[in-house]
């Protein structure tokens, strides 16, 4: 197992409609195993999903079984965590993601682990594409991107080395933003003393973000905040032209984390860490 593709590989089982790619196993303990696509349209499930998996096969309580859980941004891990709550029993799971490939993957995941179709998928940007717009839900599950907006000077001098072919920077960049945007809504979509199980990377201004949802709903809602675990990683880049340009995200990290808007640790020998940290949030109505 390797820190950037947890699993072990192996392939699709004969006469299969998934034998196109290869397979990978992620484990969780207490005997959940999840049989994934590696399809290159969605990323592989990082070391931080396998946390967050983990942590969920001791969250969720028999309570929980038959509560409502979104699963928000289910694509980035090809429906992993949406697939997790299925086999430890939650009976009612909708799952949405801004990637109509991700999200297609991820009903092929469901059907390889399971035979059949019980989780309700959808397709939008954060709540947008959920089928019952109105409903209000016990849980919300969400992993955001990473880091948070870079700086002008960082696109301009990535584009420039990157030429022609554009870097998907929206897949890991502007996570403080996509937060804000989140936290703006979050208090009416979830129900009186719902809760929200969150994956936030210190690249993004954990504190920044969370002071942001207390400021915008501080009339109106008492927020409370704890943390469950934190974890550290090296850093790690996706895309070959990331790797190709890795001094200037480096550069712009070590940037946010001088001025305070970002945490990370730097090793003796260069190796950047961060620290992955998953928060639970309780909103009541004052």
């Amino acid at each position: 197992m390797t820190a950037e593709q947890p699993g072990r590989t192996k392939e699709a089982p004969g006469n299969s409609c998934f034998n196109e790619f290869e397979l990978y196993d992620v484990y969780f303990g207490m005997g959940h195993c999840i049989t994934l696509i590696d399809d290159p349209k969605a990323f592989k499930v990082s070391p931080a999903g396998v946390a967050f998996g983990s942590l969920l096969t001791r969250y969720v309580t028999e309570e929980l079984l038959t509560a409502r859980i979104l699963d928000l941004g289910t694509g980035s891990g090809s429906g992993i965590h949406s697939l997790l709550l299925k086999s430890i029993g939650v009976g009612n799971v909708v799952a949405s993601d801004i990637s109509e490939d991700a999200v297609a993957i991820a009903r092929k995941n469901e059907l390889l682990n399971y035979g059949n179709s019980t989780i309700e998928f959808c397709h939008g940007d954060l709540f947008e594409g959920l089928k019952a717009s109105a409903y209000r839900y016990d849980v919300i599950l969400f992993n955001p991107p990473g880091w948070r907006t870079p700086s002008n000077g960082f696109l301009e001098a990535l584009g420039k080395l990157a030429g022609s072919k554009v870097c998907p920077v929206g897949s890991m960049f502007y996570g403080d933003e996509i937060l804000a945007r989140f936290f703006k809504e979050l208090p009416f979509r979830l129900v009186d003393g719902g809760k929200v199980i969150i994956g936030l990377n210190s690249l993004v201004g954990i504190k920044q973000s969370i002071n942001r949802l207390r400021h915008v709903h501080a009339n109106d809602f008492i927020i409370q905040c704890r943390l469950l675990e934190r974890h550290e990683f090296p850093l790690f880049f996706y895309y070959e032209e990331w790797t190709a340009a890795k001094h200037l995200f480096i550069s712009e990290i070590l940037s946010w984390t001088r001025q305070g808007l970002a945490y990370c640790s730097v090793e003796k020998n260069g190796q950047i860490n961060w620290s992955y940290e998953i928060v639970e949030l309780t909103l009541r109505k004052k």
